[in-house]
């Protein structure tokens, strides 16, 4: 037996059914494997599409990622396995041939066989070591390439309610601007209504996006489809209206900071993305049409100034990391409030 070769594939095969583990069953992101085939595709696509977000090149790039790390799982799989076969020239024994099977896409033959459960092929295990061997990689391949199967299922309800909760947001409103005026009425008492829909399904697409960070390379070119967008410009209207506008404008702040927080969580789970924030702060909105609802500048103190400015800066690197920048939530139509009420 040849003991390098054996042990590297124990090792392959151990790996993989670890990543597999870890990334279907762990509510806290995806291991080693599928975390870096999924970041260095998504890379890849971004810069070759120009990190232009309208490229509809990167809508098929979160399939192919998803797809990409399943069959990785089941090729690195069947190639572990292979090399412990490999490792022992009289593992098999060909009755057709009346003689050991030695060659290596033999025991890849055999290997992808036993795997996929259709049988021993035209091989069978020459000791009985090997017999129990060949019943283990039948068992195994059955469950974890059912496992890898099965990933596919909570992604995809992942991906379609990202994708509603971005229509709910831009329903709001196209714009910080455009929403504050829309719900300026009644001291913002509909908008504070709106945000309370809107808590549950932010949290459960954090929890989503936590336990399947593939999530995150599914990107639409539609920009009302667009999670990244919709989240910055809910986010920096939340920002504009907790940090700027006084208390006593509001019927109900305390559902505006629930939303807030709710989107503080969704923020936090960018790391699993290994999305960070940059050094460059996106560009201060023009506020003007607050009016009589401002706060003046010396009321809002250094120590908020510094956490919103660290929080913009996370939005903006994770719109950059969709391919879209700072101004495509800024698609000014100019409006006052007054034009409005």
């Amino acid at each position: 037996m040849n003991i390098f070769y054996f042990v590297i594939g124990v090792v392959i095969v151990l790996v993989t059914i670890y990543d597999m583990i870890y990334t279907i069953l762990s509510p806290r992101g995806s291991a080693l494997l599928a975390d870096r085939i999924s970041r260095w595709f998504w890379r890849f696509a971004l810069k070759v599409s120009g990190k232009n977000g309208r490229n509809k090149l990167l809508e098929y790039i979160g399939p192919l990622i998803l797809l990409g790390v399943v069959l990785t799982w089941i090729i690195i799989l069947w190639l572990g396995n292979t090399l412990i076969v490999y490792s022992d020239p009289q593992a098999l024994w060909s009755s057709q041939d009346s003689a050991y099977v030695t060659g290596f896409y033999n025991k890849l033959y055999f290997a992808a066989y036993v795997l996929s459960s259709m049988g021993n092929g035209d091989y069978t295990p020459a000791s009985d070591w090997w017999l129990f061997f060949t019943g283990f990689i039948s068992y195994t391949g059955v469950v974890f390439i059912s496992l890898g199967i099965s990933f596919l299922i909570p992604v995809v309800e992942g991906i379609t309610l990202k994708r509603k909760l971005s229509m709910q947001i831009h329903n709001l409103g196209e714009t910080p601007e455009r929403i504050i005026s829309n719900y300026n009425s009644n001291n913002f008492e509909q908008l504070s209504s709106a945000l309370s829909d809107l808590e549950a399904p932010l949290l459960k697409v954090a929890q989503s996006h936590l336990a399947y960070p593939v999530i995150h390379y599914f990107h639409s070119v539609n920009i009302n489809e667009s999670l990244p967008v919709q989240l910055a410009t809910l986010d920096e209207t939340l920002s504009i209206l907790l940090y700027q506008v006084e208390e006593d404008n509001f019927e109900d702040r305390l559902s505006m900071e629930r939303t807030y927080k709710s989107l503080t969580y969704y923020l936090s789970t960018l790391a699993s993305a290994f999305i960070h924030p940059g050094d460059d702060e996106p560009e201060h909105p023009n506020t003007d049409y607050l009016q009589d609802l401002k706060k003046s500048d010396q009321a809002i103190d250094d120590s908020a100034n510094r956490k919103l400015a660290a929080r913009r800066k996370l939005l903006l690197a994770y719109l950059q990391n969709d391919g879209w920048e700072w101004d495509v939530i800024e698609k000014k139509e100019k409006v006052t409030i007054k034009e409005r009420i």
